[in-house]
């Protein structure tokens, strides 16, 4: 970078920097004279400019002399008040001094309390040792700053040239630099550019990386705050004392190298040039406003005297010359701050570096705040809207609160407002779509304050609100208050327009405390909250409250346990709504009928205007219904956790209240959840919700209360709701009902023969649906026997994941004992269910013309049979080891039956993926349970080994026939699906894989994910963006349940064959590891688990030691990295550290939480070579 040196002239139009600027040459510093009878020559414009400051106390003394009463006015407050003090007399005029020393105190403002003397705190390291000079006054000797500045002063006066030289070296100091400038480089400013380049170029030949601003250690948190401190400290000083307008070739020699390092591509001396111009800045904009307040001050007493009956003309002129005077002083600082800006400011806030455009950031907000009459206007606010752009994250984070400081006063909200207009729609946008979630937050409260000064338009605030859905939690905290005002808002509007809130209460019947089933006021607070949630929703799209997946779609599978989007907004707005707080009227909200409210009824009636604002349609009862949930889950939650509190200290009294609550509130809740089946029990969506209550609930309250007759009447209606509803979610939320009461022990009884119920209703469904129909071909059912059986096959799989249905499903059905007839009775057949279910299994082969509907269902039907197939086999496996441990032998006959059942799915499900193609969700289903039925019996070995080691023996051995390896062309079609899932994922990503071997499947173009470019991404609306990220994600799950499975069994060792036995590395193992450092952290972390693998395997026939506490090896892993679903595309960095990751040792895993210390050591880590310096360029230069 090359820096020209200032131009000899003005007139000669050489510039010094690139920005143009045009700047007159500082006069040079010569020393001074001991006597000071030696004065500089001047131009007469410079005379001009700046003679006002001459005979500084001599002018103050006279202005102190002018300000005081006449004789005449003296004379008659002496008579009006007599026994009053006599006026002080002026100040003595002080005399000029002209020696050798100069000793120039800090006046503190009228008024103001005495400040304790500032004191940098010391630096204790090995360079601060050597330090001498300025850097060891105001660093290591623990002098006071006001010492140390007046000490320079006085420096300064004796000798100009030393004392900037010794100003120069000390920012040098500062920057880590030990190199230093001399008092002739001083005097020769043509010199400056090259001086500063040679010194940077020796400095960076030592290869320094750190500096004192950055660096990390005991002490030098300080270190900025202390030299801008000192900075800060110097520029009042010489303002008091004269020399910054007196002498102005001081502050303009200091400029020229200051401001030339902050341009200098040497990182830390820019930074640290860069943080004591900005100090500058900052100490002259004080000066520049006590400037001002002292101009507005004179001119109005300049004023008030003017207006006097008697105007002493003397007292008037000399206040309008010191208010001249200030003027010119003004002016003259606010050439000296437009210099600074224009040479430090304007390249610095755009720097390369982050650290140096934050620091940028917050110095220009301070100076709009300390100095608005020069800096708060469109011209500088700019800046601050450019660098909410600014691509990295804390730079926009600092910007935003800025912001807040300034829009948060109130008397800068007219001179913000063209500001607003022009980088609203930016704020916006950072809040509704940044990546970073800390400044969508801090956007949302910078929004909140704008919608408070009304400098936000509708579509703007709702943009906002819809961020109640935000999946940070973050985002939903800020945005609350501002989406609960909106929420009053619509609710005054509601009350103004019915005849104001105390005209409604006298007209209103007043409601009791327990009567929850009356209209009241907070119903309308309540119907305006679900309205604006139900408008954001819509906004959003018809996208589930939960990402779910009917078997067949591309939509995520919905979990146990996930809570919706209005659950999760509703919880955030727990505190901020006291409406939400009171359940009770929650409930009695959603049990009143709303169609008695007659549409006949007189508009003027209050409580019918009242009744017809607040019904509710079916989406709004739904959305309430979840608020509902939340609210009671919060609600129950504080109450136990204040029960179970034992830190906190409470009475009998307070025992018993809490015990009370809770018995009333499950009481009430018992009552409740029935009467809201009964109402909205056909609504899958409305069901599934107050299903979920139930798990919520204390149910030995019912014991202990002795209402057995209440649970039970629960129960049943749980239930009617499992066998009258085919939705999946439905079922899992009765399934995790009945579930959630088998978890009380003393319950256990009253629950088994519920379930016991649901079995016998299930099976007998099914065995009904299936007799005499063919259920292994696919399309040869009709359209309703289909859905019938699907619905069936769907609590099987849900009862099966909550009980034991072994015997359930080997048990062939019963012919009654009079059939009508011995074809009815053959139609029955002796084939157990568990026959029928893997029979299902064929319908996955695909059929040619089928309607795309029946095909869909086709899908359903099996991926569901898949689920029901997979707890059977679980369960053999937990009986059997149940019988290893007890010593007891497994019968020959239960092992040949499970082998054949087992032997059959598997066939079948070889045929359902040899027959799909690509990565087909069906085929992915298959395959992973194909690898469940491989991986689990392996499990008994560990369960005869802890046999063995109890009782000295074990027994038969007749269930390792079931213990087989996955045959190689199986285990070749593992592989081509798990390369199609991999490319469906890539595509879908945008990520790029390894080439590929020529045995891997191709995948059907039909069946291959179309990839978006990024200008395709750009043009596509913000809803087709999200389903892509959606698709996305649902790609990487399905390769990571595959993925995890076949690790798996490579660790049980029924991948990769003898090598995998062997402890090598197989072919399973190697195809696995190929895109490990290419598709994501998440399939990185799923492929490190063969690592560990590894290890255990390396430890097979050691004697097991206990195991040590984890090991800190956390903090050697720096790089690692978060387990979070990520999408952006991290390809090169992942492609840069791939043969590093490759030889990760167990250091590594321990860090990630993958391996525990142990008796074993293993080599030592390789360490990868040090990344390069990146060649720094400079912004803005």
């Amino acid at each position: 970078m090359e820096i020209s040196s200032p131009g000899p002239d003005t007139q000669t139009g050489a510039t010094r920097r690139k920005s143009g600027r045009v700047v007159r040459k500082p006069e040079f510093l010569a020393a001074s004279s001991p006597t000071g009878s030696a004065k500089r020559k001047r131009t007469e414009q410079d005379a001009e400019d700046v003679d006002m400051g001459d005979d500084t106390s001599e002018e103050e003394v006279d202005d102190e002399s002018e300000g005081e009463p006449d004789e005449e006015e003296v004379r008659e407050k002496k008579r009006a008040k007599k026994g009053k003090k006599a006026a002080r007399k002026p100040a003595p005029k002080k005399p000029k001094t002209n020696g050798e020393t100069v000793s120039l105190a800090i006046r503190p403002a009228a008024g103001a309390k005495a400040k304790k003397p500032k004191k940098a705190r010391s630096l204790k390291n090995a360079a601060a040792e050597d330090a001498e000079g300025l850097y060891a006054e105001v660093f290591i000797q623990g002098q006071t700053l006001e010492g140390v500045v007046n000490k320079w002063v006085s420096d300064f006066q004796k000798h100009e040239s030393r004392a900037v030289t010794e100003i120069v070296n000390f920012v040098l100091k500062c920057a880590g630099c030990d190199f230093k400038v001399d008092i002739h480089d001083i005097e020769d400013p043509d010199s400056c550019a090259n001086k500063l380049t040679d010194i940077q170029e020796e400095y960076q030949a030592q290869n320094i990386t750190d500096y004192p601003l950055i660096a990390k250690g005991r002490g030098t948190a300080s270190f900025k705050h202390s030299l801008a401190g000192f900075f800060n400290l110097l520029i009042e000083t010489i303002a008091k004392s004269g020399l910054l307008f007196d002498n102005i070739e001081l502050i303009e020699n200091i400029e020229v190298w200051i401001s030339t390092m902050s341009s200098a591509s040497n990182r830390p001396f820019r930074h640290t040039a860069t943080v004591v111009s900005l100090a500058i800045v900052s100490a002259l904009c004080d000066v520049g406003k006590e400037l001002v307040e002292n101009t507005a001050m004179t001119i109005r007493q300049s004023e008030s005297e003017a207006k006097k009956a008697r105007v002493n003309k003397g007292r008037v002129a000399a206040l309008e010359k010191k208010a001249k005077e200030s003027g010119q002083r003004q002016e003259v600082l606010d050439g000296f701050i437009k210099d600074w800006f224009d040479t430090v400011f304007v390249h610095r806030y755009r720097d390369v570096d982050p650290k140096i455009r934050v620091e940028c950031v917050e110095a220009l907000s301070e100076w709009i705040m300390t100095y608005p009459d020069l800096f708060f206007d469109g011209h500088h606010l700019r800046y601050l809207g450019w660098v909410l752009s600014d691509t990295h994250a804390p730079t926009r984070l600092e910007v935003v609160k800025q912001l807040q400081k300034l829009f948060r006063d109130k008397d800068k909200l007219g001179g913000l407002k063209t500001f607003t207009e022009r980088f609203r729609a930016r704020i916006v946008e950072m809040a509704t779509r940044d990546a970073e979630a800390t400044v969508r937050a801090a956007s949302v409260e910078l929004l909140d304050v704008l919608r408070e000064a009304g400098l936000l338009e509708p579509d703007d605030i709702d943009s906002v609100g819809r961020l109640i859905f935000d999946s940070e939690p973050r985002v939903r905290k800020a945005v609350v208050g501002f989406f609960a005002e909106n929420v009053n808002g619509t609710y005054e509007n509601q009350i103004d327009e019915m005849g104001g809130q105390e005209a409604l209460e006298e007209a209103l019947v007043t409601v009791e405390n327990n009567d929850y089933d009356s209209p009241r006021l907070e119903w309308l607070k309540l119907k305006c909250l679900v309205e604006q949630l139900a408008i954001y929703d819509s906004d959003e799209g018809e996208l589930p409250s939960q990402i779910e997946q009917i078997p067949g779609s591309h939509f995520a599978l919905i979990a146990a346990g996930i809570e919706s989007r209005f659950s999760l907004a509703a919880q955030a707005l727990y505190d901020y709504i006291p409406e939400i707080r009171q359940w009770e009227v929650l409930a009695g909200y959603l049990l009143f009928d709303h169609s008695q409210t007659t549409q006949n009824g007189s508009t003027e009636d209050v409580d019918m205007m009242l009744r017809q604002n607040c019904k509710l349609t079916e989406r709004e009862e739904i959305i309430l219904l979840e608020i509902l949930n939340a609210t009671v889950k919060l609600r129950l939650t504080q109450t136990s956790e204040l029960d179970k509190d034992k830190k906190a200290k409470k009475t009998k009294a307070q025992k018993q209240e809490l015990l009370e609550t809770q018995e009333e509130a499950a009481s009430h809740l018992a009552v409740l959840i029935p009467r809201l089946l009964k109402k909205f029990g056909a609504l899958p969506e409305a069901a599934s919700s107050v299903l979920n209550l139930e798990r919520v609930l204390n149910l030995d309250v019912f014991q202990e209360l002795r209402q057995d007759s209440t649970l039970a009447a629960l129960l049943d209606d749980i239930n009617k709701q499992f066998l009258t509803h085919g939705n999946e979610r439905v079922l899992m939320e009765a399934s995790e009902a009945l579930r959630h009461a088998q978890s009380y022990e003393e319950l256990k009884e009253i629950t088994e023969g519920r379930v016991q119920a649901l079995w016998d209703e299930t099976m007998n469904a099914f065995n009904t649906l299936k007799k005499g129909r063919d259920l292994t071909t696919r399309g040869s059912l009709s359209a309703n026997v289909l859905t019938g059986v699907s619905n069936t096959v769907l609590r099987i799989a849900n009862l099966a994941s909550i009980s034991d249905c072994t015997e359930i499903l080997e048990t062939a059905p019963v012919a009654p004992a009079r059939p009508k007839s011995k074809a009815a009775a053959a139609s029955l057949g002796t084939a157990p269910p568990i026959a029928a279910l893997i029979d299902l299994i064929g319908r996955g082969v695909p059929a040619p013309d089928l309607e795309p509907e029946t095909d869909a269902q086709e899908d359903v039907l099996t991926s569901t049979t898949f689920r029901a197939l997979l707890p059977y086999f679980m369960w053999k496996v937990s009986h059997w080891a149940t019988h290893l441990q007890a010593g007891t032998p497994i019968p020959d006959v239960d092992v040949t039956a499970v082998a054949e059942r087992r032997d059959a799915c598997i066939i079948a499900l070889t045929q359902v993926m040899e027959e799909r193609n690509g990565a087909d969700d069906l085929r992915l289903d298959a395959a992973c349970l194909l690898l469940d039925l491989y991986n689990m019996f392996p499990a008994l070995r560990t369960a005869r080994a802890r046999a063995k080691q109890v009782r000295g023996t074990a027994s038969d051995d007749d269930w390792e026939a079931l213990e087989q390896d996955v045959d190689e062309p199986v285990q070749q079609l593992l592989l081509s699906i798990l390369g199609a899932a991999e490319k469906a994922f890539a595509k879908r990503a945008g990520k790029t894989l390894e080439a590929g071997d020529v045995d891997d499947e191709p995948v059907d173009p039909d069946e291959e994910p179309e990839s978006e470019s990024e200008e395709d991404d750009e043009e596509m609306d913000e809803g087709a963006r999200e389903e892509k990220q959606h698709r996305a994600l649902i790609a990487e799950q399905r390769l990571c349940e595959l993925g995890s499975r076949i690790v798996m069994g490579i660790a049980a060792g029924v991948l990769d064959g003898k090598e995998g036995k062997k402890g090598e590395i197989g072919l399973v193992r190697k195809r696995l590891e190929r895109n490990k450092a290419r598709l994501g952290q998440n399939w990185k972390e799923v492929v490190a688990h063969l690592d560990v693998t590894k290890k255990e395997k390396a430890k097979a026939g050691v004697k097991a030691k206990a195991k040590q506490p984890q090991g800190k090896a956390g903090a050697k892993d720096k790089g690692a990295k978060s387990k979070e679903l990520v999408i952006e595309d991290d390809d090169d960095e992942e492609e840069e550290r791939g043969e590093e990751d490759e030889g990760e040792g167990e250091e590594e895993l321990r860090a990630r939480g993958l391996v525990v210390d142990d008796d074993i050591e293993d080599d030592e880590n390789e360490v990868g070579p040090a990344p390069t310096d990146e060649v720094e360029s400079v912004l803005g230069d």
